[in-house]
């Protein structure tokens, strides 16, 4: 009887093949965030306002670009590749700080 139900079942079934039953992997959205250049002492002679960059990160697509708008029409930008960066530092004592270290 169940071969019976099984042929019955392959016969009436669609011609598509079936769907595994795994969850399917979602797409990681690139992450865009406004961010301050952390500047040191030595640097506040040279830097009379803070610089505000965007910082867009592509999981997938393995990538972190560092946008800076210099004027109104003029962008500089600069891509970092996963395998560049070499490790992220959390600071422990400022909440929303973070360091990247890039290789060289």
């Amino acid at each position: 009887q169940a071969l019976k139900a099984l042929q019955e079942m392959s016969s009436a079934a669609p011609s598509t093949p079936p769907q595994p039953l795994s969850r399917k992997a979602k797409s990681i959205p690139v992450q865009t965030f406004e961010v301050k250049l952390d500047v040191t002492l030595g640097d506040l002679t040279k830097i009379g306002k803070s610089q505000k960059y965007t910082l867009s990160v592509d999981v997938e697509g393995g990538k972190l670009v560092v946008l800076k708008k210099q004027k109104d029409t003029q962008e500089d930008w600069n891509t970092f590749t996963h395998d560049k960066i070499r490790q992220l530092i959390k600071s422990q004592r400022v909440q929303n700080k973070l360091g990247i270290v890039f290789e060289k």
